[in-house]
């Protein structure tokens, strides 16, 4: 099934839709770099060990995982602008809830409802650009997701700053989530339209062989900056025995450097092409992991996962813009299989 797309009809709107798709995906990452700096404090006021945080971690994926397809049928059911505001907004008032978690059971329900709005939010949002991008002519993605690593950096920072200060029981966490949601009702009002054909096929089905050669692309990068965003900040205080402000600084250099190769990436990726892009971002993702493992000093692993956002800026940007456009695919089959 294709869709009609109602484009804006001038350039002004279509500058106004990329800074609203912007904003989104800055808010998205700022509410996953929020919950990376928080995770030390939240498994020691709680008494977790790795292994239980890891079924927490689990229990965020699942939630993703089940909401993707979901979307993905909403995304071809009413258009990508509808399903994207609703996701955002529902993943805003989701950011804190884990981090206010006063139990573990708490902790994994909390972690499965954010998990939902954050993976709901990534498919709706994404093909909300692939649209865009299609809108525009030339490559955008990359900028696109260079938004999300800076809301990563930018959520590393506040969180940071709010448990430097005392606030790091969740309280700070929940005022930013109220400033945001108040953001994010003025920015998605500008949002692309694009309404679906209706009869022209089927809005919900498997992917074919292609995208998921794309997705398992995009698996083994989410991978890696899965166990950055989730692992770093106690990898940093439990093995590099740096103190809870310190570790922050391995997922804010990850996002600095995602965030720099990003918002640079649109004409590299034109220049060097999606085969290269994902090849040379594996050789730098395996060596900064390398860097990070080995180095004994807290600030030296720090750059280590800097350079893992190096390697991986622009492979998962390639991967969802390749799932959008395959030939004989739903754009929101493909975005969300991806």
């Amino acid at each position: 099934m294709d869709t009609t797309l109602d484009l804006p009809a001038s350039p002004r709107q279509v500058v106004r839709a990329r800074i609203a798709i912007s904003v989104v995906f800055f808010m998205l990452g700022t509410g996953t770099g929020l919950w990376a700096v928080h995770i030390p404090l939240v498994t020691e006021r709680l008494k977790v060990d790795p292994a239980i945080l890891g079924l927490a971690l689990f229990s965020m994926a699942i939630g993703a995982v089940i909401s993707m397809p979901l979307t993905g049928w909403a995304v071809a059911r009413f258009g990508s602008r509808l399903p994207t505001q609703v996701t955002v907004l529902y993943y805003i008032v989701t950011i804190a809830l884990p981090i206010l978690s006063p139990s573990v059971p708490f902790l994994f329900v909390t972690a499965f409802l954010f998990g939902a709005g954050l993976g709901s939010t990534d498919v709706a949002m994404n093909t909300q650009a692939t649209e865009l991008e299609k809108a525009r002519g030339r490559p955008t993605m990359s900028s696109f997701h260079g938004f999300f690593s800076v809301g990563g950096l930018a959520g590393a920072s506040l969180g940071a700053g709010i448990i430097a200060v005392g606030w790091g029981d969740g309280s700070g966490a929940l005022v930013l989530a109220v400033i945001f949601f108040i953001v994010a009702v003025v920015a998605i009002r500008d949002l692309m339209r694009g309404e679906p054909v209706a009869g022209a096929g089927p809005r919900f089905g498997l992917p074919n062989r292609a995208v998921v050669g794309l997705g398992l692309i995009a698996f083994l990068a989410f991978a890696i900056e899965g166990s950055v965003t989730d692992w770093s900040a106690l990898f940093l205080t439990n093995v590099r025995q740096a103190s809870v402000t310190t570790a922050a600084s391995g997922y804010a250099l990850f996002s600095l450097a995602m965030a720099v190769c990003r918002l640079a990436g649109d004409p590299i990726v034109a220049r060097l092409g999606d085969r290269k892009i994902v090849i040379g971002g594996g050789l730098v993702m395996a060596a900064g992991i390398a860097v990070a493992l080995v180095a004994p000093w807290p600030l030296v692993a720090a750059v280590g996962f800097a350079l893992v956002g190096v390697g991986a800026a622009n492979v998962v940007p390639v991967a969802f813009s390749g799932g959008g456009t395959t030939p004989g695919v739903h754009l929101s089959v493909g975005v969300a299989s991806v």
